[in-house]
This record gives C-alpha cells, structure tokens and sequence, in this order.
C-alpha cells in the first residue's frame, strides 16, 4: 500500500477532508494577502485594525465553510427559510462594505482613535468563539439532549446568535461607522430576531417536548454562570 493511500485512508479515519480543507487554506491565505494590500494602499497607517478584521473574518468564515455550517444562522436547522437567508447574507456582506467605505471614504470619524476599534476587535473575536465553540460542540455531540445539556447551551438557548449578535455590533465599532450602526439596528436585529424565531419553532416539530421544556428555563441573553 502506498503511502498517499495510507494518507487518504487515514484522513477518512480521522473525519478530516482534506480536499476541502486545503481548499480552505488557500482561499483564506489568498483573501488575507489581498486585504492587506488592499487596505495597505486604502488605509496607509491605519490599515492595521481592518487587517486584523478581515483576517479574523475569513479565518471564522473558512472555519464555518470547512464544517460545512450555515455562515450566520446555527445549521440545527439544515433547511433553514431561504428567504431570511439571503435577506441576513446581503445585510452582512452589505455591512462590510458600508462599514469599510463610511471609515474611509464616508463620515470619517475617527474619535478616541483607536480604543473605540480595538474593542470592537474584542467583541468581534469573542463572537466568533462563541459561535465556532458551539458549532464544534454541536457537531461532536450530536445527540440533542447532550446538546441543551452542554455549556454553550447552558448559556443561552441560542448561543451561535448570541455570537453572530455580537459580531453585528462588533463592525460598528471596528469602523466607528454610524451608518453601519444605523445598518444594524434598522435591519441586522429584527432578521436576527426573526431567524431565532423561526429557528425555535423549527426546533420545536424537531425535537418535540425536550425542547420545549428546555426552552422554560433557558436564557435568550448570555448567562455566564449557572
């Protein structure tokens, strides 16, 4: 047997695709490179916070891609309204752009440079924990009882929202743009609202009574202690 072979059996063993994996890589490596010049020629000196940004962005994005996740809603439920689908994708990938031209191009503010954006980069990065920390749980568990017993469950009955939340303000800040601010509050939160309730109802036929009694006592909001 040859050693690819070996190679090949053994990434199935493991769960690993490595055809789309290295795929992954090598669009994020791509993407990550072209940012930086991007913004090297946009920004000068201060292309380093949206550097840091959109790398964070397609790390998380090539993470959610290679697990085969649903990018902004939690993928418990695959057949997911295609409608709030793309309603969400085109407010999302709408706010990069809004976001990238008001900082630059736009209103151009730039108040208590850089503390306002550095803590929009914490906030960002601490939602794309939370959502990869509950799809990989998610993913491992499997068995729905073990998932509402596990600790990103136990925070919050919607814990990947919870992060995506947290990301939609996070872009604001990173930009200190109001339009993108405006953006979210108008539009990110009620289709954030509105994909949580049909992705509860959805649960509900799914998983029937379990869910139902788990839904009673656990929070929307994050709850860090039990």
């Amino acid at each position: 047997m040859s050693a690819q072979v070996a190679a090949i059996k053994a990434g199935k063993k493991s769960g690993i695709h490595w055809g789309r994996l290295l795929w992954t890589v090598f669009v994020v490596l791509y993407l990550i490179s072209f940012t930086k010049n991007l913004f090297g020629d946009v920004a000068g000196s201060q292309a380093a916070i949206p550097v840091i940004y959109f790398t964070l962005w397609l790390a998380w994005l090539g993470m959610e891609f290679y697990l085969n996740a649903l990018f902004f809603q939690s993928s418990l439920v695959p057949r997911f309204n295609p409608w709030l689908k793309a309603a969400f994708a085109v407010y999302f990938y709408g706010l990069q752009g809004l976001a990238g031209w008001d900082a630059f191009s736009g209103t151009q503010i730039h108040f208590v440079y850089p503390l306002f954006n550095i803590i929009g980069l914490v906030i960002f990065a601490a939602g794309i924990i939370i959502r990869l920390w509950s799809l990989i749980t998610y993913l491992r568990l499997k068995d729905r009882q073990k998932i509402l017993s596990s600790r990103p469950w136990q925070m919050s009955a919607h814990p990947r929202y919870i992060g995506m939340l947290g990301i939609m303000f996070a872009v604001p800040l990173v930009f200190f743009s109001p339009w993108a601010m405006l953006a979210t509050v108008v539009l990110g939160l009620p289709l954030w609202y509105l994909s949580i309730r049909f992705e509860k109802r959805e649960l509900v036929k799914k998983w029937g009574k379990i869910y139902e009694d788990y839904c009673k006592t656990a929070p929307l909001r994050l709850r860090l202690k039990r």
